[in-house]
């Protein structure tokens, strides 16, 4: 929150921050209009920020591919509002505008892990599936306990989005347009952060729900398609199940890796439209 101004940007408090007292409330209420706030980019942005805060973890794959598409979307409105001319007139003197930096520069760096754990873990899917058609109860035992670790890296990645799910007080701002429009970034930067949170947990739930099933079950399952089973050799619910849950998997981890590395390209363009207006050329 900027330090020395209430928060003039229209937007309702995230649920994670309703439970505070009317007073810190007030800070979140419009007290001033600026141009800026009545543009339609800025309208769309509000809007974009708004949508993604409902989101929590689910472990669905169209759930969280909805889920970065939205992720997407926000971080394509905001690199639209750093193109309106108040916003980098104001940005080119705010003094939080290096802390923006850092923020974006943070989200990139964990989103571009984030990709590489995923690459990591349809790999390990890969080794699953065929240690389970091949019956081989060794390789599979393996396979599943490295991806147990790949589920605890995108845990710490998780974790690292803590970091920046709040806004970071800000210097004191010279004037209530800069209040106003780093506080819209700011909030966007916190609202992604939560919502990538959410969707990362998803995934990890997600990768979990086959493999805590009895390896047994899963065995059974592969075997008896590796040896096109007849109808003496029936797949159970059991065994069906397994299937299913490796295949919701195998969608939704495709989608992960195409989905954030869209995320990942505008995160990167966002910061350099950010750095080209805090040294604008001579």
């Amino acid at each position: 929150m900027v330090s020395g101004f209430s928060r003039s940007i229209s937007l309702p408090l995230s649920p994670s921050r309703s439970g505070k007292n009317s007073r810190a409330a007030s800070h979140h209420v419009r007290s001033v209009s600026l141009p800026c706030q009545s543009h339609p980019i800025t309208s769309n942005l509000v809007e974009q920020i708004q949508a993604i805060r409902s989101f929590s973890a689910n472990p669905e794959a169209s759930y969280i591919k909805a889920g970065l598409g939205q992720i997407e979307a926000v971080l394509t409105s905001l690199e639209e509002f750093l193109h309106l001319g108040q916003t980098q007139e104001t940005l080119s003197q705010a003094a939080s505008t290096d802390s923006l930096l850092e923020d974006f520069l943070l989200l990139a760096d964990i989103y571009s892990s984030f990709i590489s754990t995923i690459a990591t873990l349809k790999q390990h899917q890969a080794e699953i599936q065929s240690a389970l058609r091949r019956a081989d109860k060794i390789c599979l035992v393996s396979a599943l306990k490295s991806q147990r670790f790949v589920e605890k890296d995108i845990a710490q990645l998780t974790s690292s989005l803590k970091n920046i799910s709040q806004p970071r007080p800000f210097a004191l701002a010279s004037n209530a347009s800069e209040a106003e429009i780093t506080g819209i970034m700011a909030e966007a930067v916190s609202t992604t952060a939560v919502a990538s949170m959410a969707l990362f947990s998803g995934v990890v739930a997600m990768s979990a729900a086959p493999s805590s099933t009895k390896t047994s079950s899963m065995t059974r399952l592969f075997r008896k398609l590796a040896l096109n089973s007849s109808s003496n050799s029936r797949v159970s619910d059991e065994e069906f199940g397994v299937a299913e849950k490796f295949e919701q998997l195998e969608v939704c981890v495709g989608n992960v890796e195409s989905c954030s590395e869209r995320v990942f390209r505008r995160l990167i363009n966002l910061r350099v439209s950010l750095l080209n207006i805090s040294t604008p050329l001579l």
